[in-house]
């Protein structure tokens, strides 16, 4: 199992990846976190990546192997790399391979692998620190009222560990019914608001008159890193293609926005 790291500094936060490795190490190596040879330096920091990984880019295979030694390295140095899943990572774990790019052999086999990382804690749905929750696409006001039913305290850091479960133990017993796994209407679905691997940000937005948390999402692209103080929300997905911009959380909590 994948355990928190005592005394730890800043939190790099980099979204949608989609197979674009080079401005991915950029920012890496802009943050302090690679060195050269494409090694952990980033001693006690932490590091998280917001899913998608895979897809559209040329590089999947490599992102997710370089994050995978990333992962071990920041173990050891004291650090910690968080990795959570996508709808592209989500897609794969539900066997959907049509739009992985990778042959069917390849794709069963990333597969395997993403479900053993699920189970031992090393791909997750939600993150939680300082108050904010991460997860790839949010939690709408349907499902946070669902969460609160469960919670007595429903903080960031209790939604997180909340979603983590009913994830993993979605994922141990291939039972996907839970509302997190919903796709909104937007989206071809069936639902008018999707569940955090599948809602669109103005959809998100349009969920609440205010997030009850503040919440961190990727999944939906804008033109630029936005805190939205209004809506308790901050877009971190800006499109590696068009903009190496990421953000940090320092250790007061304080969000800054960062381009390699």
């Amino acid at each position: 199992m994948f355990h928190l790291q005592k005394n730890t500094k800043r939190l790099v936060v980099v979204s949608d990846v989609h197979g674009l490795l080079d401005p991915f190490v950029d920012i890496l190596r802009h943050a302090g976190l690679v060195d050269k040879d494409l090694n952990w330096c980033g001693g006690t920091h932490r590091l998280l990546q917001m899913g998608d990984v895979f897809d559209r880019g040329p590089h999947s295979r490599e992102v997710d192997a370089l994050l995978d030694k990333l992962q071990a390295q920041a173990l050891k140095a004291g650090g910690e790399v968080i990795r959570l899943v996508g709808n592209h990572e989500l897609e794969m774990l539900l066997s959907n391979f049509s739009i992985s790019g990778l042959s069917g052999e390849e794709a069963q086999a990333t597969k395997d692998k993403l479900t053993q990382q699920v189970l031992q804690g090393a791909l997750r749905a939600a993150y939680a620190y300082k108050g904010f929750l991460f997860t790839h696409a949010g939690v709408t006001r349907k499902l946070y009222r669902i969460f609160k039913l469960q919670l007595e305290d429903a903080s960031a850091y209790n939604l997180a560990t909340l979603i983590n479960l009913i994830f993993r133990e979605s994922i141990r017993h291939q039972f996907f019914k839970h509302p997190i796994f919903n796709i909104s209407v937007t989206r071809m679905g069936t639902d008018r608001f999707g569940g955090i691997f599948w809602e669109d940000l103005p959809d998100l937005v349009a969920a609440f008159p205010r997030s009850p948390v503040w919440q961190i999402v990727g999944h939906t692209q804008v033109e630029q890193i936005t805190v939205d103080s209004s809506k308790q929300l901050i877009a971190v997905d800006v499109g590696l293609h068009r903009r190496k911009q990421y953000l940090e959380i320092n250790t007061d909590g304080e969000p800054i926005i960062c381009e390699a």
